[in-house]
């Protein structure tokens, strides 16, 4: 084959990681100008690949490592000598041979570690890639393969506006670790409590061997910039897939890479995905457990994590077993070891537990640990949304008006959506922007500008407990204020606490919030207004959900208008399919103090894509 043609084949440009120019021509991902033998070989795969081709005949040291070129760019080599028939002797690459030896790549498997909704920074999830060994038995020692993670150097002490601007505009280097499996596993499921879903891929030893070679072409000789919504982890790990599977094509996204979507991206490819594993967390597994004991064994287990009832006086293995998950839980979760009488507590458990031998009750102790997290099955992000309503204004002249929506966000999951494939009762939105059409007047405005929204109602468990939190940005038309149409930048943040029924069944919630609004409607300019909200989300079926939310608000420091108000939301959604959804949301401020109020229902009909 010609140089020429083979510059321009896709496994060469996916080896280079060359993608289209925005300006036409290509351009290579990979940062550093060890990773190129020719000086224009970024922007030039057949300057590159000519260059490549003289070098891997000569003596030198290339990289990070001062390898041969043999040894640097071992795939390129490969492809190379076979796709020209070179007539090159191979060196030793004593570098190289060590890195195959320890991972010894036979398949590799995907793995996705679920939104910890604790945390802002990881509600999106993580993934990264599992190597498995061709010499031990995967189903007993998976654990002792290697884990292939890719993320931002982003220093311990780094600060917040930094690590946004920095993160958005590629400021970061990324940063590729090779970590045993099972310390992964101890990072995510134990030390977070996250679940850990495992997808092995279907490939052959070749075509594993493709991938690692590539991934240590670039961890040798070059890097890449991090980007948050792009080219972050998940991107390149699909770019590094593609090496592997010349026939996959994962990269092909329009804005953003979010984990759970490159999931899909792959789980849709016929015959991709051989497995599905899940792993849940400790946190999980010590809830499920503590969940299936009846009303004596749980005062049993009070009792002795209060120190009220020595463990060789219970004689109950569910119980000493739920102990001892919930102890391990703990030490994890305060990042430190046990006190004093913890350790003797936890030593207590497990010597009375080793004289009980196996449960007396097997049924009882097996739990079905499956999750309604699995991320591909999840709705998609996009979503363009059509509505249809009435609002109705009671004042001195009170006006009635049908009104049709238009809506497109972005991304991502809010309260209302299904919560099969996301973390339940969470949601993280941004952006979307909702146009308003008048029937009667023909006007047409801008309803709503969101930027961003972020909620987490964590249900007070027994034995773990995380405070609720909400934030949200946005530009809003106020139901509250007297003129109809006006406009204003909105700030809310607040926490507070959510109890939860079932298993994710419903949950009630009670938040305090505080709220900032700016704009030429206000006599100040502004206004600041708390806000006491309860409500409660219950999914009465599968794929039903409906919401009840009460919000009491103050307008402080505003004398020419009402001190306080009522609203009222009754919404309800239901999921026709995996990406269609139906909606009917109805919002009301009644009357205060000869004050107008307010009425607006619709329906929305929800495309997910």
């Amino acid at each position: 084959m010609a140089m020429d043609t083979l510059s321009k084949s896709p496994y060469w440009l996916r080896l280079g990681h060359y993608e289209k120019s925005f300006w036409g021509g290509y351009r290579s991902r990979v940062e550093g100008s060890d990773f190129f033998f020719s000086p224009e070989g970024k922007t030039d795969p057949y300057s590159e690949l000519k260059a490549t081709v003289e070098a891997l005949s000569k003596n030198l040291e290339v990289g990070r490592l001062k390898q041969h070129p043999q040894c640097a760019f071992p795939e390129r080599y490969r492809y190379l000598k076979e796709s020209l028939d070179l007539n090159i002797e191979d060196v030793p690459c004593p570098k190289l041979q060590e890195y195959l030896e320890k991972l010894n790549p036979e398949s590799a498997t995907l793995v996705f570690s679920s939104a910890y909704p604790h945390n802002p920074g990881s509600m999106f999830g993580h993934t990264f890639l599992k190597i498995n060994s061709k010499s031990r038995d995967q189903k007993k020692q998976d654990l002792l393969d290697w884990g292939i993670s890719y993320a931002a150097q982003v220093a311990d002490d780094e600060n917040g506006l930094a690590f946004v601007v920095f993160g958005l505009t590629g400021g970061y280097r990324g940063e590729f670790s090779l970590l045993p499996y099972y310390s992964k596993v101890n990072e995510y499921v134990k030390n977070e409590s996250r679940d850990v879903w495992e997808y092995e891929l279907n490939l052959n030893t070749e075509e594993t061997l493709r991938l690692v070679k590539n991934i240590w072409e670039v961890e040798t000789n070059g890097f890449f910039s991090y980007y948050f919504l792009d080219e972050n982890c998940s991107y390149q790990l699909l770019a590094f897939l593609e090496v592997a599977k010349p026939d996959w094509k994962l990269t092909d996204y329009a804005i953003y890479v979010i984990p759970g979507e490159t999931i899909k991206k792959v789980a849709v490819i016929p015959g991709a995905v051989k497995s599905v594993k899940y792993r849940p967390s400790l946190q999980k597994k010590m809830i499920r457990h503590y969940e299936k004991l009846s009303l004596v064994q749980k005062k049993n287990f009070q009792s002795l994590i209060h120190y009220q009832s020595p463990a060789k006086e219970i004689s109950d293995s569910q119980v000493l077993d739920s102990v001892s998950e919930y102890l391990l839980y703990v030490k994890k979760k305060r990042e430190r070891d046990w006190d004093e009488k913890e350790s003797q507590l936890f030593q207590e458990v497990l010597l009375k537990r080793s004289t009980l031998g196996k449960s007396q009750n097997p049924e009882a102790e097996s739990i079905n640990l499956q999750d309604a997290s699995r991320p591909d099955l999840a709705h998609d992000t996009y979503r363009l949304s059509l509505s249809s309503g009435i609002e109705s204004r009671a004042k001195k002249n009170p006006t009635t008006q049908f009104f049709q929506d238009v809506q497109f966000k972005f991304a991502f999951h809010d309260l209302l959506n299904s919560d099969l494939g996301y973390t339940p009762f969470s949601q993280v939105d941004f952006p979307s922007m909702t146009l308003r059409y008048y029937s009667e007047s023909k006007y047409v405005r801008v309803e709503n500008l969101h930027v961003l929204s972020v909620v987490s109602l964590s249900p007070l468990e027994p034995l773990d407990r995380h405070p609720s939190w909400t934030m949200r940005l946005e530009v809003i038309s106020p139901k509250d204020l007297r003129c109809d149409h006006c406009q204003v930048a909105h700030f809310e943040v607040g926490g507070g606490a959510a109890l939860g029924w079932g298993s994710n069944r419903g949950v009630v919630y009670s938040l305090g919030i505080a709220q900032v609004e700016a704009g030429s409607s206000f006599r100040l300019g502004y206004r600041f207004f708390p806000k006491w909200q309860t409500g409660a989300i219950v999914n009465l079926f599968e794929g039903y959900k409906i919401q009840l939310q009460a919000s009491w608000m103050w307008d402080l420091f505003q004398k020419d208008r009402r001190s306080q108000f009522l609203e009222f939301q009754l919404n309800q959604s239901f999921a026709v399919s995996r990406n269609w959804e139906i909606r009917f949301l109805s919002q009301v401020i009644p009357s205060v103090d000869g004050e107008s109020s307010f009425l607006e229902g619709k329906v929305s009909l929800n495309y997910y894509f």
